[in-house]
């Protein structure tokens, strides 16, 4: 694997005047470009590490700032080099200057090319250094708890738990194989069986518990759907608790879906509110209506609204044929304009209103209910993005090839491969074997100076 080691800069504040700035170096001669600039009563060369020390910039002596400088000598820094961060006053034109005096004598550094270099210094695996883009991208209590449990260890943990018992299956198979002559005991086939299944079923719960994991980073993705003036833009600004939508007695008055992201008791709720479904001339109309079908079959979660179950019975069973039962919350909305006896016909729908304080409580917490996500579970450790699943469930697909060669009896090479197979995968997760172009993916959505 290519890894440069030039020394590298960049500004690691957001851009816009505050307080203060940081601008970031690290590499062998990270210490040295710096001092170039810098004038204070100690030198940086003579500082130990994790010293902070008072000075000044400037270029060809003329003082551009008062900072601090903050010295981390290798291996005890983020990156596993020598890191030099220089606090600033922060405004754009003084972090901007500092940072072109430094790039006369090192380069910019790439997008996550600290992280990066974290990575590739071995400071932390692929998992941590992935959950350091998820903190910074956190928008609510249980995306955070997910990062920062991540960033700690807990996947790490976690993943290598699994992989140490893949390690004990292989080496029973693998003995059989080396010492097949020797005077040893035989393998207990069926017990051996029983192991890989039951490791089997456990990938299978962790694979169920991380597409929660899913949920936590990007959000679970709620359509409101139904007919024209049944009330879903009137619940979709109650939930954002503003006027995104336009509401007016006009059907078709939504001719495109609208999302936004709200937070639901620490959750990240993504809420579309879709083009009313009916029949139409309107060309535009049409458009967003198709494009609402789209939407309701990438949606894990189907809100169906109606103020008249009977009328709408159709496109209820549309709603059917596309999607899982399971998926849909059936709403009977305006319910302030029903009689009490009337109701009780409609126990199957979450009966709603958006007139009365708290109408919508029960649909929030019909929503809440189908997060199947503890706590307990996401301080276990679980995958939070689609490569991690990726992997496992390719080690999964290998797991169930081994199984299949034990119950065909295709001998102990073919099963022993499979094993092997499903350890790379499973070392994917951690970053033991990538590709180049999975790392550039994965931190280049990082910001630069991270």
């Amino acid at each position: 694997m290519f890894y440069p080691k030039d020394t590298i800069c960049a500004i690691s504040t957001a851009p816009g005047n505050a307080a203060i700035g940081v601008v970031r170096v690290s590499g062998k001669d990270a210490i040295e470009i710096v001092s170039k600039f810098f004038a204070g009563n100690k030198k940086l060369s003579e500082l130990p590490s994790h010293t902070i020390a008072y000075g000044k910039i400037s270029d060809n002596k003329k003082v551009v700032d008062e900072v601090l400088v903050s010295v981390f000598r290798a291996p005890h820094s983020y990156t596993g080099e020598d890191i030099v961060e220089i606090s600033c006053h922060g405004s754009n034109f003084i972090t901007n200057k500092i940072l072109d005096l430094l790039l006369t004598e090192c380069r910019l550094a790439e997008p996550g090319e600290f992280t990066k270099r974290a990575f590739l210094n071995d400071k932390m695996d692929l998992t941590q250094a992935e959950a350091v883009g998820d903190l910074l991208m956190a928008k609510t209590k249980f995306s955070h708890l997910a990062a920062i449990e991540q960033l700690e260890g807990s996947l790490h943990k976690k993943i290598r738990k699994i992989l140490d018992r893949l390690t004990q299956l292989r080496i029973k198979v693998e003995l059989e194989i080396d010492f097949l002559e020797q005077d040893i005991p035989d393998l207990d086939i069926s017990e051996f069986e029983r192991e890989l299944k039951e490791f089997e079923n456990d990938i299978k719960i962790f694979l169920k518990n991380s597409e929660n994991g899913m949920i936590l980073k990007e959000g679970l993705k709620v359509s409101l759907v139904g007919a024209p003036n049944v009330g879903k833009s009137s619940i979709f600004n109650k939930l954002l608790k503003t006027e995104r939508a336009i509401v007016t007695p006009i059907p078709g008055t939504t001719r495109d879906y609208l999302e936004e992201a709200i937070s639901l008791e620490g959750f990240l709720i993504r809420i579309f509110d879709t083009a009313g479904i009916r029949s139409t001339k309107d060309e535009v109309e049409k458009i967003g209506i198709e494009r609402s079908y789209d939407v309701i079959k990438n949606s894990d979660l189907i809100v169906f609204i109606t103020d008249n179950p009977k009328r709408d019975s159709e496109d209820l069973k549309k709603l059917y044929e596309m999607i899982s039962k399971e998926k849909i919350i059936k709403v009977l909305n305006k319910s302030d304009l029903f009689n009490k006896s009337v109701l009780k016909n409609f126990s199957e729908f979450i009966v709603v209103n958006t007139i009365e304080e708290g109408g919508l409580q029960n649909l929030k917490k019909e929503i809440l209910k189908r997060i199947n996500i503890d706590t307990n579970i996401i301080k276990s450790g679980i995958l939070t993005n689609t490569r991690q699943i990726s992997a496992l469930k390719n080690a999964l697909t290998s797991i169930k090839k081994a199984i299949k060669a034990v119950e065909k009896d295709y001998g102990f090479e073919f099963i022993a491969f499979d094993l092997k197979e499903a350890s790379s995968f499973i070392e994917e997760i951690l970053g033991k074997v990538t590709s180049d172009d999975i790392l550039n993916n994965i931190f280049s959505n990082f910001c630069i100076g991270k």
